[in-house]
């Protein structure tokens, strides 16, 4: 009787071994993870502060070139079929911008006769006046681009345990509107 007592005590006992293991191992690949995104997020903040900062110090000089930026007014998946991933292809439609914007621009007046006579004195700023004539947007105002991508290495952890890449890819992207030396 006593042997049979015995005989269950130990495989109690090496369960619980083996689910103490299993929690610390769990413990470990929350905590890693926690760390890993937070060094994610950190590094796409930094880079984006990096990239304002280089396209606002552009957008402020008067020799800068604008650039239009496209209008993106979809995205189609990627071949992998699933939404919100990097192989998803953006749907350019500009030819929709100038007249949704054109539609805007006429609710900025009381009647849209009122376009026909602007007067001198106007109170409208410049910006809509050209949005009116030329109602892209992007060539009115013109806009400075910076981009870049910035890879992170994934802790070995996380890497032989749930993802298995040696490192992240972070991409940013910043438009900023020219000031054409404003200040």
């Amino acid at each position: 009787m006593r042997e049979k007592v015995r005989g269950q005590r130990s495989a109690v006992s090496g369960q619980a071994a083996i689910e103490f293991a299993a929690s610390l191992l769990l413990v470990l690949l929350v905590l890693t993870g926690i760390i890993h995104m937070a060094r994610l997020a950190r590094t796409s903040l930094f880079l984006h502060a990096v990239l304002r900062g280089d396209a606002g110090e552009r957008a402020m000089r008067d020799t800068t070139l604008a650039i239009a930026p496209p209008h993106i007014s979809d995205w189609e998946n990627g071949p992998d079929g699933i939404a919100y991933t990097a192989d998803d292809q953006p749907v350019r439609r500009g030819t929709v911008v100038p007249g949704t914007l054109r539609m805007l621009s006429g609710y900025s007046v009381r009647s849209p006769d009122d376009w026909t006579h602007v007067a001198a004195d106007s109170r409208l700023p410049v910006s809509m006046i050209r949005l009116h004539e030329s109602p892209n947007s992007a060539t009115t105002v013109g806009f400075a681009h910076a981009d870049e991508t910035l890879h992170v290495p994934v802790d070995r952890v996380i890497r032989q345990l749930v993802y298995d890449k040696d490192e992240v890819a972070i991409r940013e992207e910043v438009w900023m509107p020219l000031m054409g030396g404003l200040y």
